[in-house]
């Protein structure tokens, strides 16, 4: 009995504590990196450069997960290599590569389909640096990260 009576006492104190930490202010700005997925492909469309590297990470239940040195020029795979070793991918795992356009196009496949998707972009840039479609918790989703992107 006496245990429950505390337990009680601290889903109160919990929830009073919930209901009065002060509210966010409408006009506090977003965290870096949070946006609308349209918004930041806007700015990567006006800012993408012809030709660009990029590290790319794949987290999944798959075989294609891994880390990646990638190369695109005007909009195609140009180049994947094994980020760890600098060899070629193989080729089982390069058709799983995709560019930064690519990346826009499945995030908003996945939005539409009422799929979960998660996404940070980069503030300047605009490209997602990370974004996880579906969900991963459950061996349904993929991570992506794009990591020092640079142009060529």
């Amino acid at each position: 009995m006496r245990l429950s009576s505390l337990l009680f006492a601290a889903v109160l104190t919990l929830s009073t504590a919930a209901a009065c930490a002060p509210a966010a202010e409408p006009s506090d700005p977003p965290p870096a990196g949070a946006g609308t997925a349209a918004a930041a492909q806007r700015t990567w469309e006006a800012n993408r450069p012809a030709a660009y590297a990029y590290g790319l990470e794949i987290s999944c239940f798959c075989i294609h997960r891994g880390q990646y040195a990638v190369e695109a020029r005007n909009g195609q795979i140009t180049s994947v290599r094994d980020a760890a070793t600098g060899q070629p991918a193989e080729a089982s795992r390069v058709e799983w590569i995709i560019t930064v356009d690519r990346l826009f196009e499945v995030i908003g496949q996945a939005s539409q389909a009422g799929t979960p998707v998660r996404a940070e972009y980069h503030p300047q840039l605009g490209y997602p640096v990370e974004a996880e479609v579906g969900m991963l918790a459950d061996d349904s989703g993929t991570l992506y990260r794009i990591t020092n992107l640079r142009a060529l």
